[in-house]
C-alpha cells in the first residue's frame, strides 16, 4: 500500500511539473526548461529541509508542552533557536538561488546580444545577496511565531500534547506546497533580477514594459493595471503604491511578490522587442 501511495504521489507531482512548465510558457517567460529545472531542484532541497525542521520542531514543541507550567514566550523562542533550519537553508538553498541568478544573467545577455560580463560587486547584485541572506530568517520567523502560538495554546483548556501533535501536522510551514511556492517565487525573482541587470548593462535597451498574464492563480488588480506600462529602464514602476524596478523586486512586500507571474519586455532605442 505504501508503494502504491508513493507511485500515485509521484504521478501527481509529474503532472504538476508539466503544468508548471505550461503556465510559465503561457505567462511569457523565456528559458522555461531552465526555469523548471531550477525550481524543481530548489523545491526538493527546501522540502527536505522543511521535513527535518518539522521533526526538530515537533520534538522541541512536545517537550515544552509537557511542562507543569505554561512556559514564557521568551523561553519557547530560546528553545526553538536550537533548530537548524536557517543554517541548512543558507547552506543548501541560497547557493542554488545565487547560481540561478548568474545562469539567467548569461542567458539574458545572450538573448539581448549584450557583451557586459556580470559584475559581482554591482549595487543591485549586492541587494540580491542581502535578500538571500535574509530569506531564511524571514521564513523562520513565520514558522517560529506559529510554533509559539501553538505551544502556548496547548496549555489552554487542557488541550495537551496530543492536541499539539495533531496541530503541528497541519502547519503549512512544513509542507511541500511551501517548498514549491517558495522555490517558484525565488527562482522567478532571480529571473527578473538578472533580466533587469542585463538590461541595465546594455546600452541598446532604453526602457522596460511591465506585462501581466491573466488567468493564472488569482490576478492582483494593481499588477493587471500596470500591464503594458513602459518606463525608462532605470525608473520605477508603482505597484499598489510600492516602488519597484521589476516584478518580484526585493523592494516589494510579500503580498506583491509571492505567486506573482508578471514579467518584463525590453524596449530598444528604435524598436520594441517582444518576449523579453
Amino acid at each position: 500500500m505504501d508503494e502504491e501511495l508513493i507511485q500515485k504521489a509521484l504521478a501527481i507531482k509529474k503532472e504538476e511539473d508539466k503544468e508548471l512548465a505550461r503556465l510559465l510558457k503561457l505567462a511569457g517567460f523565456l528559458f522555461v526548461d531552465e526555469l523548471v529545472k531550477q525550481i524543481l531542484e530548489i523545491e526538493d532541497a527546501l522540502d527536505e529541509i522543511l521535513q527535518i525542521d518539522y521533526e526538530q520542531s515537533a520534538e522541541l514543541a512536545e517537550e515544552l508542552a509537557s511542562k507543569d507550567k505554561k512556559p514564557l514566550k521568551t523561553v519557547i523562542v530560546l528553545a526553538l533557536s536550537a533548530r537548524i533550519f536557517k543554517s541548512e537553508m543558507a547552506k543548501k538553498v541560497n547557493p542554488k538561488l545565487k547560481l540561478s541568478f548568474l545562469t539567467l544573467y548569461e542567458k539574458f545577455n545572450g538573448k539581448y546580444k549584450g557583451d557586459e560580463p556580470h559584475n559581482p560587486k554591482s549595487r543591485h547584485f549586492k541587494e540580491i545577496e542581502r535578500w538571500l541572506k535574509n530569506l531564511p530568517k524571514l521564513m523562520d520567523l513565520t514558522t517560529k511565531n506559529n510554533l509559539v502560538n501553538l505551544i502556548q495554546k496547548s496549555y489552554e483548556d487542557g488541550k495537551g500534547v496530543k492536541w499539539l501533535e495533531r496541530e503541528l501536522v497541519k502547519l503549512s510551514e512544513f509542507s511541500r506546497s511551501r517548498a514549491r511556492t517558495t522555490s517558484i517565487t525565488e527562482v522567478l525573482r532571480m529571473y527578473s533580477g538578472s533580466q533587469y541587470e542585463s538590461m541595465m548593462n546594455n546600452p541598446n535597451i532604453v526602457g522596460k514594459e511591465w506585462r501581466h498574464t491573466s488567468g493564472i492563480k488569482e490576478p492582483r488588480e494593481a499588477h493587471g493595471k500596470a500591464d503594458g506600462e513602459i518606463i525608462s529602464k532605470d525608473d520605477y514602476f508603482i505597484i499598489d503604491g510600492e516602488r519597484c524596478r521589476y516584478p518580484r523586486d526585493p523592494k516589494l512586500s510579500p503580498g506583491n511578490s509571492i505567486q506573482c507571474h508578471c514579467f518584463m519586455n525590453p524596449v530598444l532605442a528604435n524598436k520594441f522587442t517582444k518576449g523579453g
